[in-house]
C-alpha cells in the first residue's frame, strides 16, 4: 500500500505527521531527500510530534532522540532513560518507509 501527500506541506515546516495503519508517521524533507519513521518513542510512547533537526528526531516528552535515516536510537532519555514504555511495546530501531516524490507534486510512502 501507498500512501500519497502532497509536496505543499513542506511550503513552511521541514517536517509533518500522517497516519500509516492506525501508526503515527513521520515524514521529513531534509536536504532535499524525503525520509519516514515511526512516530513513537520507544522510552515511554510518546508521540514524536516534532520538527527533524538535521537528520535528529527528538522527543518532546524526555528528549531520546532518533536517525529519521535508519530509526537507530542515538540518545536515550533524559528522565527515566532505562524505564520501559508501559502502553505498548516499541521495538528499536523505530520502522522506517520509503519516500519518494513523483514528477506530479505528491509524496509517496511505501507502507511495506
Amino acid at each position: 500500500m501507498k500512501i500519497r501527500i502532497s509536496t505543499k506541506v513542506f511550503d513552511k515546516e521541514n517536517s509533518i505527521i500522517t497516519w500509516v495503519n492506525n501508526r503515527p508517521v513521520l515524514v521529513a524533507k531534509v536536504e532535499g531527500r524525503l525520509y519516514a519513521m515511526d512516530a513513537v518513542c520507544a522510552h515511554m510512547g510518546c508521540a514524536l510530534l516534532t520538527k527533524v533537526n538535521g537528520y535528529i528526531v527528538t522527543c518532546p516528552a524526555h528528549e531520546a532522540q532518533y536517525d529519521i535515516r535508519t530509526g537507530q536510537l542515538i540518545a536515550k532519555a533524559k528522565i527515566k532513560p532505562d524505564e520501559e514504555c508501559e502502553t505498548e511495546k516499541v521495538k528499536l530501531p523505530l520502522k522506517t518507509y520509503e519516500a519518494s516524490e513523483t514528477s506530479d507534486g505528491f509524496i509517496e510512502i511505501n507502507t511495506r
